[in-house]
């Protein structure tokens, strides 16, 4: 991965995850944890009160997150960490996935039916995996945090 956190539309994606409105959206570097950053997609309009964004991931990307939260999961153990699963299979000759996020918090808790999220892929193919409740937030061309978030001119 570069330094590099290109900021030039590519792609849309619905104002309200899946229906509705269509939006420009941005190519940037993001992060949640002050440690691993993944490329994704984000719409500048679609940020939280605090300016934290809702990232689309592709889903090799998705793949990267899985393995970090699991890995982090084993670390500091599961009642901290949520984490991402990406299932393969095939149905009828073709390749399926299907990408969970697992709140492990809310199994021994009155929460528990909400424990487990399917994530549906947007028109695109991405996934917008934790979306505001990860408080992802973009990076700049120096990997600071842009809280908020407000694009630059294509470079």
């Amino acid at each position: 991965m570069t330094n590099q956190t290109p900021t030039r539309p590519a792609c849309t994606t619905p104002d309200d995850d899946r229906t509705g409105g269509q939006s420009a959206m941005v190519e940037v570097l993001v992060c949640a944890n002050d440690r691993d950053r993944y490329p994704a997609m984000v719409d500048p309009t679609d940020q939280s009160d605090d300016g934290y964004v809702r990232p689309w991931f592709d889903l090799d990307t998705v793949r990267r997150i899985a393995d970090d939260t699991q890995a982090d999961a084993e670390r500091h153990g599961h009642g901290s960490i949520d984490t991402v699963h990406v299932l393969d299979g095939t149905v009828g000759r073709q390749a399926h996935a299907v990408v969970l996020v697992i709140c492990w918090m809310y199994l021994g808790g009155e929460r528990r039916q909400q424990a487990v999220e399917v994530l549906q892929p947007n028109t695109d193919g991405r996934y917008a995996v934790g979306g505001h409740d990860w408080c992802w937030y973009a990076l700049d061309d120096l990997l600071n945090p842009q809280i908020p978030f407000q694009p630059t001119a294509a470079s």
